[in-house]
């Protein structure tokens, strides 16, 4: 695994204010240039995100849009530092005492906003919550696993696992491991989350405002716990809620945005023609992929999948729209950088499984031996990245040549995820589309990260596994894996069970993603890499100046 991505830089830039904004830059954005009277260090950092997020509450906080936000306002008790280790958070010691036995040592010293402490109370209910499965957290499958939570201690809790589980040391880093405060959950009942019922936080941040369509406003927790080790610079982090990625990297070059994650490829060179702008890169634990609607016809067949992907030049595909955005799709729904273990042996397996070259003739062969040889009409989802635009474009024309009418169907981030996820379904209890253009980013640093969430058939119902694709030997293998101990026996068992999916294809590995993140130079401090691109935290965002 790669190093990761440190920013820590430091430029020196006088700011123009308008008159009367007094001693901070409360309109978010930073000015980049022009005659100044006066010069603030400004104390608003503006992130530019696609749209509202699905809500504030963090068992619900699993996409690129209610993470970046959720994270700054709820804490995990445990995290990951710039290396992708673990770390603790609100706890302050962990151990596996055997194979199934975790014992939690949770902080005694922890406030929330409001300045009220955090309880061993709070800790247990936002456990057993995000872990009940008639509750219906985003998050609940993580709990899959685990037998019982108790709490064995003043400050301590212990977790059985029902068996061996290689990824459990993982769960309680990402946004299942958040705690929020049982008392206002319970006064404001179904609120709690949205924007009329903001959750309190121990983290750096609190909330503010929430204007649907438009902002998310956080302002500096005076409370914070930890500001002593994180003297939070920032008084306002305000999220401008703006669908299009164009927009949101114009927003930053007209100097009203100071980050946004996606940056289109064909901007990048504009962006770094400017002296107060840069595009950090940074390999991502990430996938962008068509997947097929395993659930229904056409799709339902192997091979009208396999004659998809045999109709489509990926490698056009990457040389001319995805470029520097991304590295060309494989056969694995793991970029090599997950690969911490048996990467030579994942590296074989690219090299000697079927990579559906581009093959028309093969593709219309397929195609009439499952009895579709004049084609059928598709349509095909996706959200308002550019780049999946750009991409379901190329797949029209590509489908077209062997019959199969292509309609896009794009639609709002939101709108989106709520069809990827399996949240809205048609009349029949089917996902609603033939075809969507998604992707999946591997919740931990591990060979699994995105292969069980996306593959195993108990992630269909109102889940990851976007295909609905469902192979018991497949579902078999996975969790073998995660319930070796044995990095080389998980190599080998994963690699199985590629092999097999592989074979079925129901989803079309196009790209990985190289987070191109356009950021003002002036901010920086927090780090980004392969897991925290996911997990973005900006209490060290600081203004060089």
């Amino acid at each position: 695994m790669k190093k990761a991505l440190t920013i820590l830089l430091t430029v020196l830039l006088l700011v123009t204010l308008l008159a009367g904004c007094g001693g901070s830059s409360s309109s978010g954005g930073s000015s980049s240039g022009g005659d100044s009277a006066a010069s603030e260090v400004p104390t608003t950092f503006t992130v530019g995100l696609q749209g509202d997020p699905v809500s504030l509450d963090p068992a619900f906080a699993y996409d690129w849009v209610a993470n970046p936000i959720v994270n700054q306002v709820n804490e995990t008790l445990l995290s990951f530092d710039e290396n992708n280790e673990l770390c603790c958070l609100l706890c302050e010691s962990w151990e596996a005492v055997d194979d199934t036995t975790y014992v939690y040592n949770v902080r005694d010293d922890v406030t929330w906003s409001n300045g009220e402490p955090m309880t061993m109370e709070d800790v247990m209910f936002s456990l057993e919550r995000t872990a009940d499965e008639d509750f219906g957290s985003y998050l609940q499958w993580m709990f899959s696993s685990v037998e019982s939570i108790e709490q064995t201690g003043d400050w301590q809790f212990t977790v059985k696992l029902k068996a061996p589980n290689a990824n459990w040391k993982y769960m309680l880093g990402t946004t299942a491991g958040s705690i929020i405060n049982k008392k206002q959950f319970e006064e404001l009942g179904e609120k709690f989350g949205t924007a009329q019922g903001a959750p309190l936080g121990t983290g750096a941040y609190k909330h503010v405002n929430w204007s649907m369509g438009q902002e998310v406003v956080l302002e500096k927790n005076e409370n914070y716990w930890d500001a002593a080790n994180h003297p939070v610079a920032m008084e306002k982090i305000v999220y401008k809620l703006i669908a299009e990625d164009t927009t949101r990297v114009t927003g930053c070059l007209n100097g009203d945005i100071d980050f946004t994650v996606y940056t289109p490829a064909d901007m990048v060179d504009k962006i770094n023609e400017t002296d107060f702008l840069t595009v950090d890169e940074v390999e991502s634990f990430g996938v962008c992929y068509v997947c097929f609607n395993c659930q229904k016809a056409p799709f339902d067949d192997p091979r009208v999948r396999q004659a998809v992907c045999y109709a489509i030049d990926l490698d056009s595909i990457q040389e001319n729209i995805v470029k520097s955005a991304g590295t060309e799709g494989k056969v694995m729904p793991n970029s090599m950088s997950l690969c911490v273990v048996g990467a030579d042996k994942f590296e074989d397996f690219i090299n000697t499984a079927n990579n559906y070259e581009y093959d028309v003739e093969k593709a219309k062969a397929l195609l009439a031996e499952a009895g579709y040889a004049d084609g059928f009409p598709v349509e095909l989802v996706l959200n308002e990245v550019s780049i999946r635009y750009d991409i379901a474009l190329a797949i029209q024309n590509y489908l077209a040549e062997v019959g199969i009418d292509v309609t896009i169907n794009q639609m709002t981030d939101d709108e989106h995820s709520n069809r990827q996820m399996g949240y809205v379904l048609d009349e029949n209890g089917m996902r609603m589309y033939d075809m969507l253009i998604g992707g999946w980013e591997a919740d931990y640093p591990d060979i699994n990260g995105n292969f069980e969430p996306q593959y195993a058939n108990y992630n269909i119902d109102q889940g990851s596994n976007a295909a609905a694709y469902d192979n018991a030997e497949v579902t078999d293998l996975s969790n073998q894996c995660n319930a070796s101990l044995d990095d080389n026996e998980r190599v080998d068992l994963l690699i199985k069970a590629m092999g097999i999916a592989n074979d079925d294809m129901p989803y079309y590995n196009l790209f990985y993603p190289v987070r191109q993140m356009t950021r003002n130079t002036h901010f920086g401090g927090f780090v980004i890499n392969e897991s925290w691109v996911w997990n973005l935290y900006f209490k060290d965002c600081v203004y060089s100046e």
